[in-house]
């Protein structure tokens, strides 16, 4: 430093050898100690840095099994080998690591169809049955109609038998 080197030429104009050789080796300590330090920061930069490649390397090589995972879902469902469920559960555990990708809009787009499917086809089933259950009704109906028919038919001779 400015100060040290002020010191220094003092001691060493005044004849003061072993204040010069003092000053001499905590000069020469410091900057060890300045070199040391900036090779620390170095090292602990560079391990930083390695450590973020390595995390973005993990979480690309994540983000490609769930996209793989997200299409292979998508292909069994178009196959007929899985169902509604088993697509939700595929993108329900790959959302994270697949977020914002195709592969995650496709699963999501394929889900909301097969979801409305469903939906259309519990309906249209729902009215079927309760049209079958309606002509169900109408048939009993009809049947007790006739059967009561029947017996008034049957009662009739009897009752003109009876009064004659």
């Amino acid at each position: 430093t400015v100060a040290g080197r002020a010191a220094l030429q003092f001691a060493q104009g005044e004849g003061h050898a072993e204040c010069v050789r003092a000053l001499e080796e905590h000069s020469s300590t410091a900057a060890e100690a300045e070199g040391e330090t900036a090779v620390a920061e170095s090292a602990e930069q560079a391990a930083a840095a390695a450590r973020e490649a390595a995390a973005a390397a993990e979480a690309a090589e994540a983000r490609d099994a769930a996209e793989a995972a997200l299409r292979e879902a998508v292909e069994a469902c178009e196959r007929g080998d899985a169902d509604l469920e088993a697509l939700r559960a595929a993108i329900n555990a790959n959302t994270q690591a697949a977020d914002g990708s195709e592969a995650l809009r496709a699963a999501r787009r394929l889900r909301d169809e097969l979801a409305e499917r469903k939906t259309r086809e519990a309906r249209a089933l729902k009215r079927q049955r309760q049209k079958e259950e309606k002509a169900a009704a109408r048939q009993a109906a009809a049947a007790e109609r006739a059967a009561e028919e029947e017996e008034a038919r049957a009662a009739a001779p009897a009752q003109i038998g009876s009064t004659a």
